[in-house]
């Protein structure tokens, strides 16, 4: 039952808030007064209050929030996007760094066996260090 009752109200929701139904209803609402309009500022008032604010304005309310919506959908969308663009950078700069660190490990091994007298506090320098895991 909730499943039908969600379905039913996103499409009433989306009808409801279509500027189609903002014609309708303002049609519905100027019709009658050819036949019999309200008598006295009073009763003005409260047609217009009671007609225009709660039935006409209603659709265009709920038309302008879901194109808000649509927008800021695209907006979210763009910035994952970037953020997405931007992950991929980092990785590949991560891995360059790996292997660049590699790279010096490498050279500071070689460095380490052609040059025998190598000071003490040179010798953690010049160990086979372990590579962290990623």
């Amino acid at each position: 039952m909730n499943r039908f009752n969600d379905w039913l109200g996103d499409k009433l929701a989306y009808w409801l808030s279509t500027m189609a139904m903002f014609y309708i209803i303002t049609a519905m609402v100027i019709v009658p007064l050819f036949f019999q309009s309200p008598q006295g500022l009073v009763a003005w008032m409260q047609y217009t209050i009671s007609v225009f604010f709660q039935g006409a304005a209603l659709p265009v309310i709920g038309y302008i929030t879901r194109r808000a919506e649509e927008k800021q959908n695209l907006v979210v969308n763009e910035t994952h996007d970037t953020v997405i663009e931007e992950l991929k950078l980092i990785k590949e700069d991560l891995a360059l760094a790996h292997e660049q660190r590699d790279e010096l490990e490498a050279l500071m091994t070689e460095l380490c066996v052609k040059i025998p007298n190598v000071k003490n506090n040179m010798m953690d320098s010049c160990s086979l260090r372990t590579r962290d895991p990623d």
